[in-house]
Protein backbone atom coordinates (compact mmCIF):
# COMPACT_ATOMS: atom_id res chain seq x y z
CA UNK A 1 0.00 0.00 0.00
CA UNK A 2 1.38 3.29 -0.73
CA UNK A 3 2.08 6.16 1.43
CA UNK A 4 -0.16 9.25 2.42
CA UNK A 5 2.50 11.38 -0.13
CA UNK A 6 2.62 8.83 -3.07
CA UNK A 7 -0.12 8.60 -5.82
CA UNK A 8 -2.13 5.14 -6.02
CA UNK A 9 -2.79 4.92 -9.85
CA UNK A 10 -6.06 3.26 -8.37
CA UNK A 11 -7.21 6.31 -6.78
CA UNK A 12 -7.05 8.73 -9.78
CA UNK A 13 -6.98 12.56 -9.37
CA UNK A 14 -9.31 12.63 -6.62
CA UNK A 15 -7.41 11.30 -3.49
CA UNK A 16 -5.31 13.02 -0.50
CA UNK A 17 -2.32 13.28 -2.06
CA UNK A 18 -3.84 15.14 -5.27
CA UNK A 19 -6.39 17.46 -3.13
CA UNK A 20 -3.01 18.38 -1.35
CA UNK A 21 -1.27 19.43 -4.76
CA UNK A 22 -4.31 21.58 -5.73
CA UNK A 23 -3.92 23.14 -2.66
CA UNK A 24 -0.40 23.80 -2.62
CA UNK A 25 -0.28 24.65 -6.28
CA UNK A 26 -3.64 26.41 -7.14
CA UNK A 27 -4.06 29.26 -3.79
CA UNK A 28 -6.68 31.48 -3.91
CA UNK A 29 -5.89 34.30 -6.32
CA UNK A 30 -4.81 31.92 -9.30
CA UNK A 31 -5.22 32.39 -12.91
CA UNK A 32 -6.33 29.57 -15.00
CA UNK A 33 -2.72 29.08 -17.18
CA UNK A 34 -4.48 26.68 -19.97
CA UNK A 35 -3.76 28.40 -23.06
CA UNK A 36 -7.14 28.58 -23.81
CA UNK A 37 -9.87 29.54 -20.88
CA UNK A 38 -13.47 28.53 -21.70
CA UNK A 39 -14.31 31.56 -19.55
CA UNK A 40 -13.04 34.47 -20.93
CA UNK A 41 -15.86 36.83 -18.60
CA UNK A 42 -13.75 35.70 -15.84
CA UNK A 43 -10.92 36.53 -16.52
CA UNK A 44 -8.80 33.66 -16.07
CA UNK A 45 -9.70 34.08 -12.22
CA UNK A 46 -10.33 30.63 -10.86
CA UNK A 47 -13.01 30.62 -8.02
CA UNK A 48 -12.82 29.59 -4.41
CA UNK A 49 -15.56 28.46 -1.79
CA UNK A 50 -18.09 26.72 -5.02
CA UNK A 51 -19.12 23.30 -4.71
CA UNK A 52 -16.94 20.79 -5.48
CA UNK A 53 -16.12 19.88 -9.45
CA UNK A 54 -17.43 23.61 -9.89
CA UNK A 55 -16.94 24.49 -13.26
CA UNK A 56 -15.06 27.91 -12.25
CA UNK A 57 -13.57 25.94 -9.23
CA UNK A 58 -9.84 25.55 -8.89
CA UNK A 59 -8.27 22.50 -10.64
CA UNK A 60 -4.63 21.20 -12.19
CA UNK A 61 -3.90 20.64 -15.62
CA UNK A 62 -0.61 18.45 -16.86
CA UNK A 63 1.31 20.50 -19.19
CA UNK A 64 2.98 17.19 -20.45
CA UNK A 65 -0.20 14.46 -20.73
CA UNK A 66 -0.01 11.82 -18.94
CA UNK A 67 -0.38 9.41 -21.71
CA UNK A 68 2.71 10.87 -23.71
CA UNK A 69 4.90 10.17 -20.49
CA UNK A 70 4.26 12.94 -18.31
CA UNK A 71 4.87 12.69 -14.39
CA UNK A 72 1.14 12.86 -12.88
CA UNK A 73 2.11 14.64 -9.67
CA UNK A 74 5.06 16.31 -10.25
CA UNK A 75 5.15 19.83 -9.67
CA UNK A 76 6.94 21.06 -12.94
CA UNK A 77 4.24 19.13 -14.93
CA UNK A 78 0.93 20.73 -13.33
CA UNK A 79 -0.49 24.10 -13.65
CA UNK A 80 -3.60 25.76 -12.14
CA UNK A 81 -6.78 25.61 -14.34
CA UNK A 82 -10.54 26.13 -13.97
CA UNK A 83 -12.64 22.66 -13.17
CA UNK A 84 -14.14 23.14 -16.37
CA UNK A 85 -11.42 24.27 -18.82
CA UNK A 86 -9.86 21.05 -17.48
CA UNK A 87 -12.74 18.54 -17.81
CA UNK A 88 -13.75 20.12 -21.16
CA UNK A 89 -10.62 20.26 -23.18
CA UNK A 90 -11.71 17.33 -25.06
CA UNK A 91 -15.21 19.19 -26.06
CA UNK A 92 -15.69 19.09 -29.74
CA UNK A 93 -13.91 15.56 -30.30
CA UNK A 94 -16.49 13.26 -31.69
CA UNK A 95 -16.90 10.49 -29.48
CA UNK A 96 -17.30 7.34 -30.79
CA UNK A 97 -20.35 5.48 -31.48
CA UNK A 98 -21.10 2.89 -28.16
CA UNK A 99 -21.37 -0.58 -29.29
CA UNK A 100 -25.17 -2.14 -29.19
CA UNK A 101 -25.46 -4.61 -26.42
CA UNK A 102 -26.88 -7.14 -28.71
CA UNK A 103 -25.67 -8.38 -32.14
CA UNK A 104 -28.80 -9.87 -32.74
CA UNK A 105 -31.20 -7.84 -34.90
CA UNK A 106 -34.91 -7.27 -33.41
CA UNK A 107 -37.40 -9.45 -34.70
CA UNK A 108 -39.44 -8.24 -37.39
CA UNK A 109 -42.83 -8.28 -36.21
CA UNK A 110 -44.89 -8.04 -39.57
Amino acid sequence: MPSLHEWDPRRGRQGRVWRRLVKELCPPGSLCERPVCLYPELERVILFGLRHNHPHGPSLDHIVRLEDGGHPTAPWNLRPAHFGCNAGWRRGVPTPPRPRSRAVPPPDLS
